[in-house]
């Protein structure tokens, strides 16, 4: 039996997961309910997802978000994926700080994806900075893509 793909998602692809049931990002979620991917979350990310989702600029954007969707994502959301207590700081990445919970959680899982639509993040994948290279040299079998890029290479469709 073929491992199953290691992923983080980012706080963004959760926050569109949840408030765009038909989006690219919720066919990624809908893998790992459907346990075809192994999703990995931190008490770090968590925390801003929860912080994110409750902010009243984000349900002014997203009217549809209501507490009970989100209450019932929060309760779910630690229940598809598999938490991990401890996770070192392994890289910093200056570019974006805010970024490296989610780098160093796919270190500590093992993980072979993070999806993102973030620059910051994707860019760790082509940068030509000394950060981008450092990040690639070190963690070869880590890569960042986009929701639909990684629906592609794990070729499979919902």
């Amino acid at each position: 039996m073929k491992d199953l793909p290691r992923v983080v998602f980012d706080c963004n692809v959760l926050l569109q997961a949840v408030a765009r049931e038909k989006s690219v990002a919720a066919k990624c979620l809908n893998l790992a309910e459907s346990s075809l991917i192994q999703l990995f979350v931190s008490r770090e990310v968590l925390t801003e997802v929860e912080d994110v989702l409750n902010r009243p600029e984000i349900r002014e954007h997203f009217p549809d978000l209501s507490d009970e969707i989100v209450g019932a994502f929060l309760k779910r959301l630690p229940k598809l994926s598999m938490l991990i207590r401890l996770v070192p700081k392994e890289f910093s990445y200056s570019r974006d700080e805010e970024d490296e919970p989610y780098i160093n959680l796919a270190v500590a899982a093992g993980a072979d994806f993070i999806i993102s639509r973030d620059r910051d993040l994707l860019d760790l994948m082509t940068g030509h900075t000394n950060e981008c290279k450092e990040f690639r040299q070190r963690f070869r079998s880590l890569r960042v893509v986009e929701p639909a890029e990684f629906l592609k290479l794990v070729n499979i469709s919902l």
